[in-house]
């Protein structure tokens, strides 16, 4: 026998008395999703839990310890210059993914300059941070899948909140910015990249972009993962029309806006410890082997395909650039399209999947 058919107010309004359409609870599923697909044993925390201390009732991370924690990754004494640099890149993406999109997010100035303002990374926070920032595992669960339930994610959707956490925030729009140019840039974006609902023939049209009236990027964003998110979404006939609504409320009531996507800007310095660690990842020098000579080269080189003689660029540069694959940062292979044979080179998107990876490697507890 077959599923009774309910109206979607039916399971809405279920929901909602039990307080499942809370953000805290929306975080719990987010918890446990992360949890499922990384597959979390005892074993694969034994390493974080070396260098977690209890803040708040709960094991976290600081700055100082997540670079322990890299370093322990990572070989030194090569890597000891570049993890100065790149551990508080990567710590401040982490923690801002950790909170996206159901927690309200860190207060900017301490974003920017953690070393005057210490704050702390909770280990189920890393959980979320490392399932969002990790394009295969976002993908696979929190991706969408379209059909109206749902709006299938891009690859861009994915490039874009790795570049929100990498970014600092502008206070007002950037000079020239145009509401028109940028939802019609997202809705290319989405028809350029959309695949299909899986098993059928791909139709653009059916793409739903996500900047329009209702909102932009982010706030579409915390529709996403609510569709993916919800109770029993197996067997709701809710859609996703049925949630913007909600959605509207829940950052009202919770405080979860953040600041437009125009506003977002990625400094040439930040991106710069971030491809040196990433290359440092690639190369993975043994104990006492020098990086080759063309260390440096390779990394200004990457950085130049950013960056031109600029000091920060917005997220068009950024996605049009890292979409090209015609840089080493992206090379297209991340997320499945690897070449065959000897010809093969992973990207440095892809030793970033590899990192965040080995940060669960199984140890002895």
């Amino acid at each position: 026998m077959g599923i009774m058919w309910h109206p979607p107010e039916t399971y809405l309004s279920k929901w909602a008395t039990e307080n499942e359409l809370s953000a805290a609870r929306f975080v719990a599923r987010l918890d446990e999703t992360a949890r499922n697909d990384m597959h979390i044993t005892p074993a694969k925390l034994a390493r974080i839990n070396k260098y977690c201390a209890l803040q708040d009732g709960e094991p976290a991370l600081s700055e100082t310890s997540f670079e322990g924690l890299l370093t322990s990754l990572l070989p030194a004494p090569a890597g000891l210059p570049t993890l100065k640099k790149a551990a508080p890149v990567l710590f401040r993406m982490l923690v801002y993914l950790s909170r996206y999109p159901f927690m309200p997010e860190q207060q900017q100035a301490t974003r920017q300059e953690a070393e005057n303002g210490p704050y702390h990374l909770p280990r189920s926070g890393l959980l979320r941070a490392v399932l969002i920032a990790h394009n295969d595992r976002a993908r696979r669960t929190i991706g969408g899948y379209g059909g109206g339930h749902t709006r299938t994610r891009t690859v861009a959707d994915h490039r874009r909140l790795l570049f929100q956490g990498l970014a600092v925030q502008r206070e007002s729009d950037p000079p020239g910015y145009d509401e028109n140019v940028w939802r019609a840039d997202a809705a290319e974006r989405a028809r350029r990249l959309y695949d299909g609902i899986s098993g059928e023939v791909s139709s653009p049209d059916n793409a739903l972009t996500n900047r329009d009236e209702m909102g932009d990027e982010l706030f579409h964003d915390v529709v996403d993962f609510m569709c993916q998110l919800l109770p029993d979404w197996k067997d709701s006939t809710v859609r996703r029309e049925d949630l913007l609504g909600l959605a509207k409320i829940m950052i009202q009531d919770e405080g979860l806006y953040r600041a437009p996507l125009q506003r977002y800007e990625l400094r040439r310095t930040d991106f710069e410890a971030l491809v040196e660690l990433l290359l440092l990842v690639y190369e993975s020098p043994e104990e006492g082997e020098t990086l080759p000579t063309n260390f440096t080269e390779r990394r200004d080189k990457v950085v130049e395909e950013f960056f031109g003689q600029r000091k920060e660029i917005d997220f068009k540069v950024f996605d049009e650039v890292s979409g090209s694959g015609r840089t080493e940062f992206d090379t297209g292979s991340a997320g499945g399209n690897f070449a065959d044979g000897d010809d093969y080179k992973p990207s440095l998107l892809e030793m970033l999947y590899w990192l965040l990876d080995e940060l669960f490697e199984e140890t002895a507890e």
